[in-house]
């Protein structure tokens, strides 16, 4: 039977994607399910391993029904994820010993001064601890085995794994034979050295994690076994692994140096393509974008946790509109925010603010405000963020002309066209913005053989291109007062965390 196609696993924060491509990566089915989220104590963020697995299975069955595919015209998989987030499980049953700590945990915070303290830490680490991000790690690995007892007893015993949330999925997919990650995420899980492309053995030790815990680091592209066949029926071989915001870019045509691009999902994220050095942005993170063939691509990041994680609230909290069809309607309907300005800081501020102790606000409302007014803020926010990170760069020397765009808030036009006149960059929307997955399934037909890099950036397809217009110096004017929102929202939570 004749190979006709791709499937892909994007594992994001808010839910679980399967999507089949075929040999021109045009999207030929589809099948998603929202993932539910646990906040157990303040700054936490955590979801079940197992649901995350449940649903990957259920929505790759889900695609194949849908469109009526045979599973023998799948050539392979592809594996696409939220990155940081990560899990222990045993080794010899495959369950996880608790549930997955997400990337949007900032529990670290608590555990700081207990490091900063530690004449043992400090004399391993001297002067690490205050300028450590809430979401490292080990400190969240330390925090619970003070707080759970049961955790600490287990994870002591050993015989366990560790693993992001690719490793786990792996893990699963293949039954247990593989456990691998890859750079893309290896180098978000913050107890991996970019520069030296491998795990940072000191602070594992501190923390008690062992060697025989750590996934494999393999290329991006390449080999990490098969789908057990009771998952589709046959064993069907993943050729790809990487994280989405790296996904993205590579999909976006983003390969050489100087090149960026800005996707609107649960965050913002903004990532600039620095080519095969890896250099320090100031502002921004530099992390590895992929390694393929041998050769290793960095990347600068600037990221706002929770942005589009703020149109949902918006949209299932406070019911403000009801259907993101209708987003870009109800924003049009009025010509501005009417003086209303929110700071999207759910679970604090990123890059470049890098407050944890932020929350959200409303700001600058009147009598005259009115609800259309509350969700344009809300989705201007999303681009004064993308801004933020924008300019950041721009201070450091660091010159971008245009920005490939992706994610569902990349959809709204207003929002496109804001972050053109603040920035005055030209902001492109490609015709898909379903940027992720296509990344990973571009990534197995490379390894098939199917696809060469230099086919992938001729497969972009530039649908909008928003520049600067005759309302710049609005948005510019609208963006300081935004600024001046951030402000008044930060170090809220100073005497507590």
């Amino acid at each position: 039977m004749e190979k006709k196609y791709i499937l892909v696993v994007d594992e994001g924060t808010t839910g679980t994607r399967a999507m089949l491509f075929d040999r021109e990566m045009k999207i030929v089915g589809q099948a998603y399910k929202l993932i539910q989220s646990h906040f157990p104590s303040e700054g936490s963020f955590e979801q079940d391993a197992e649901e995350i697995f449940n649903s990957s299975v259920e929505m790759c069955r889900e695609v194949v029904r849908t469109t009526g595919i045979d599973v023998g015209e799948i050539a392979c998989a592809g594996v696409t994820n939220q990155r940081t987030s990560w899990v222990f499980w045993d080794k010899d049953t495959g369950k996880p010993l608790r549930n997955m700590v997400s990337w949007l945990d900032t529990r670290g915070s608590y555990q700081i001064p207990k490091w900063d303290a530690s004449k043992e830490f400090n004399a391993i680490f001297p002067g690490l601890a205050p300028h450590l991000p809430p979401l490292y790690m080990p400190l969240i690995l330390d925090l619970l085995k003070d707080r759970e007892p049961e955790f600490k007893a287990r994870f002591e015993q050993g015989n366990i794994l560790y693993g992001t949330v690719d490793a786990w999925l792996v893990y699963k997919f293949t039954g247990g034979k593989v456990h691998a990650t890859v750079p893309s995420n290896a180098s978000n899980s913050t107890i991996y050295d970019s520069p030296t492309m491998s795990w940072v053995t000191p602070m594992l030790d501190f923390v008690g994690m062992k060697p025989e815990m750590m996934p494999e680091v393999r290329e991006e592209s390449g080999d990490f076994g098969c789908f057990t066949a009771d998952i589709l029926g046959v064993e069907l071989p993943i050729l790809s692994v990487v994280a989405d915001q790296q996904s993205a870019l590579f999909s976006q045509g983003c390969h050489a140096e100087g090149t960026a691009k800005c996707t609107n999902g649960t965050g913002t994220f903004i990532d600039l393509n620095l080519g095969k050095t890896h250099r320090v942005v100031p502002g921004l993170t530099t992390t590895v974008a992929w390694k393929l063939d041998g050769t290793v691509n960095y990347m600068a990041e600037g990221m706002s946790n929770t942005t589009g994680a703020c149109i949902e609230w918006v949209k299932n909290n406070l019911k403000l509109f009801d259907s993101y069809d209708n987003l870009e309607n109800e924003i049009t309907s009025v010509p501005d925010n009417g003086g209303v300005y929110f700071v999207p800081a759910l679970n604090g501020m990123g890059i470049p603010f890098s407050d944890s102790s932020a929350r959200a606000a409303f700001l600058g409302a009147s009598g005259a405000a009115k609800r259309e007014h509350f969700v344009r803020a809300a989705v201007e926010a999303v681009a004064y963020s993308g801004s933020a990170m924008f300019l950041a760069a721009q201070e450091q020397g660091v010159q971008l002309s245009e920005i490939m765009i992706s994610g569902g808030v990349s959809k709204s036009a207003t929002m496109a066209q804001i972050m053109a006149n603040v920035t005055g960059a030209r902001i492109v929307r490609p015709k898909s913005v379903e940027a992720t997955a296509l990344g990973a399934a571009q990534l197995a037909a490379i390894y098939r053989g199917w696809l060469t890099k230099e086919d992938v950036r001729s497969m972009v397809q530039r649908y909008q291109v928003f520049t600067p217009n005759n309302q710049q110096q609005k948005y510019v004017d609208n963006y300081k007062i935004w600024l001046k929102a951030v402000d008044r929202s930060s170090h809220w939570l100073d005497n507590v965390l």
